[in-house]
């Protein structure tokens, strides 16, 4: 695909998350008091809400229950002008529940649902077009049933940009399920923790030399590096190029990558540079950790207001 993608097409999983304020993770056999609670739509909605946001036309492409938790998804898609792409199904949607400590790192536990369960004839009734970009998700290639189902549909498109995060279950993904999605994908986003987890060494920098030359020539590698922004290593450049982050205060790190994802997809549609897009990404996610909660990136015209102030010390 040429220039930036016209529609982001999510393959795989939206579920919702209920997320606690801990003071820290319990002990094994532990308990602790949560400050607070809140139940909203998380996973992939993330980087669709990221998307959407910032003037990108996004879909989704999974499955959606129809139970409490389903109903939950049904409607923030909706109030977000997210198209579903696959009809409602019988069962209802999982849940995560995650932790999210005073220093707004996160855990989590996933109970799946019927997202889980994407397959090749739900896949089948997805009408693609030319220059979708498609996101998956590792979490999704972890399951037994989608990421079989995904690894095959995604390899027969070849007229869209495919961006894949691994995401924290890296290593659990098959081989036999993860090596055709890598070969295939065009854009392969990921922190430093998955970087070296995914590569198998313990150095990010050895880690992201080992991942490009894994992926194909063409492939753009995106290392997420937290709160100093992000390396992003370009076809046919010998080295990365770092790309700060403007300086904030982090409430929750929840959905911060989801976040720099979405933008970037959004940021590409709009002007087609990657080392743009990789920029305004950076200012995204550090706007959604400002904020508690799953789905926190921002709308443009707040993304504009960062991105004007910071660029008086930020040089493009």
């Amino acid at each position: 695909m040429t220039g930036g993608p016209h529609r982001l097409v999510l393959v795989g999983s939206v579920l919702a998350d209920i997320l606690m304020s801990v003071p820290r993770l319990p002990e094994r056999g532990g308990d602790v008091l949560a400050s607070g609670a809140a139940t909203q739509v998380g996973g992939g909605f993330n980087v669709l809400a990221a998307a959407r946001r910032l003037g990108l036309p996004a879909a989704l492409a999974g499955r959606v229950g129809d139970g409490p938790f389903g109903r939950l998804v049904a409607a923030a898609l909706a109030a977000e002008g997210i198209e579903p792409l696959i009809p409602v199904g019988r069962g209802d949607t999982g849940f995560c529940v995650g932790l999210v400590e005073p220093d707004s790192e996160r855990t989590f536990v996933t109970s799946p649902g019927i997202e889980s369960e994407l397959t090749a004839d739900d896949l089948a009734r997805v009408e693609v077009r030319a220059g979708d970009a498609l996101y998956v998700s590792g979490y999704d290639l972890c399951y037994p049933v989608t990421g079989p189902a995904v690894a095959a549909w995604c390899l027969d498109l070849d007229d869209s940009l495919l961006v894949l995060d691994p995401g924290p279950l890296a290593v659990e993904i098959p081989p036999r399920v993860l090596d055709p999605v890598l070969d295939r994908t065009d854009v392969l986003t990921l922190n430093e923790r998955e970087a070296r987890l995914l590569a198998g060494v313990p150095d990010v920098d050895e880690a992201s030399r080992v991942l490009r030359d894994r992926l194909h020539p063409g492939c753009v590698l995106i290392v997420r590096r937290g709160a100093r922004g992000c390396a992003l290593h370009l076809p046919g450049q010998a080295d990365p190029e770092y790309l700060p982050a403007p300086a904030v205060t982090a409430v929750d790190s929840t959905g911060a990558g989801d976040a720099h994802t979405g933008a970037f997809l959004a940021e590409l549609h709009r002007t087609g540079s990657m080392r743009e897009s990789a920029r305004v990404a950076n200012a995204a996610a550090a706007l959604a950790v400002t904020r508690a909660g799953s789905a926190t990136a921002p709308k443009r015209d707040e993304l504009d207001r960062l991105l004007r102030s910071w660029d008086i010390s930020i040089p493009r």
